[in-house]
Parts: C-alpha cells; structure tokens; sequence
C-alpha cells in the first residue's frame, strides 16, 4: 500500500536562506515536474497539505505563552497583560482546531473535475475551470513588488508553492510551465495582463478551460476578466 504524502509546513516553504526562491521552486519542479502533485493514476493528480494557519496558530499560542511567563516573572500587576495573552490564545487555539488536519486538491482530467478535501470530507466538487494557478504580486515595505506561484480555486484553500521574489520573470515562467503540465488555467498576477513589446502587446493569461456553460472555444490566451 502506497504511503500519502502531505506537505507540511516546510513543503512549499523556500528554508534555504541561500538560494533564490525561483531557483527552489526550479529545483523542485525538476525533481517533481507536477510539484508539489502526484500523479496517482492517469490523468489523476493529487496533492495533500496542512495548512500554513494551523502551524502559525501553533506558533502564536507558543508565543503568548512565553510570553505570559516572562510577564509573570518580570511585572509587578501582571493581570492586564495576562488577560490580552489569554485572549490571544483563546483566538489562537480556535484558528488552530479550524485549520487542523490534513487538506486534499484532486484534478481528474479524466472527466475535466476537482475536489477540495477537510479532513477526509469532500468539501466541493466542480468543473476545472475553476482551479488555476497564479503569479501572486504584492507590494512590499520598500515600494518592490513581490511575486510567488500560488494555487488557487473556487472553494479551494489558497496554498502558495514557492516563496515571494522580486523576480518576475523566472519565477512566472516556472508557473506556467507547472500549469501547462496540469492542465489549468494560468493567471497573470493582474486581472488584466498585456505586456507590451516594441512590436507587439501579447496576453499572459493562459486560458485552457472555460466554464461548460459558455459557447466560447474552450482554450484561448486573454483576459481573465472574460472567464
């Protein structure tokens, strides 16, 4: 019988202070070209996770742990710190029990579906249109905007696969690259992406599916907007 595999807290984390994120997120694709996916049967992808909340509420709990102790320890009336600490532990404890146990993405091309997973229950079924992956952009404190693969979908809890960069390019080539091998969607890190060349403007929106409802062709490169 075949292990599951679930990605933990360190799975999709960069943890090498060393290495460019573009670079591991490269080397991982290379070691796993459908990272972080397994491919469990044909044209049936799975990938399994815990969810980056649980372990940041464990950390935080932690945290105001300690420090209710150092406060105890150094305060003469500790009662008003200790009370915002237990608030903050009480709050934390709940995201944890909320975010706790293991989350399931399925694709199944074999009749064009996904799953989202809590905790063994199946939380939605729905077309693939609807699942994607994505150049996430975030401006920064110095202004620079940061940019990480992330995947993404309706009903779908948001799971970054790479860490943030300020480089834009490597790191979305490596994000398409990763959607043309599943089969999904491709979204630019802006609703409306045109990039402009010196002779041409082109699309970075790769549109591989469309809702079954729609009379539009099923694979077309624009504008998300249009989905």
């Amino acid at each position: 019988m075949k292990r599951e595999k679930i990605v933990g807290i360190f799975g999709t984390w960069d943890y090498s202070f060393w290495a460019k994120p573009e670079d591991t997120f490269q080397a991982r694709l290379e070691k796993n070209p459908i990272y972080p996916f397994e491919e469990t049967e044909e044209n049936h992808f799975e990938f399994k996770f815990i969810s980056i909340w649980f372990w940041f509420s464990l950390a935080t709990i932690t945290a105001a742990f300690l420090i209710g102790g150092i406060v105890v320890l150094a305060v003469k009336n500790p009662m008003s710190y200790l009370v915002c600490c237990v608030i903050v532990m009480v709050i934390a404890a709940y995201t944890a029990y909320v975010y706790h146990g293991p989350r399931k993405v399925v694709l199944d091309h074999n009749d064009n579906t996904y799953a989202f997973y809590r905790k063994g229950r199946r939380v939605y079924t729905g077309h693939v249109h609807n699942i994607y992956i994505r150049l996430s952009g975030q401006k920064g404190g110095n202004g620079e905007i940061y940019y990480k693969v992330v995947l993404n979908g309706f009903n779908v809890e948001e799971q970054a696969l790479s860490s943030a960069t300020l480089r834009c390019e490597k790191i979305e080539k490596l994000g398409r690259r990763l959607a043309t091998r599943l089969n999904v969607n491709f979204f630019d890190w802006t609703d409306k992406s045109t990039r402009y060349t010196h002779f041409f403007n082109y699309f970075k929106h790769v549109i591989r599916h469309r809702c079954p409802l729609s009379s539009r062709a099923t694979s077309i490169e624009g504008n998300a907007s249009s989905v």
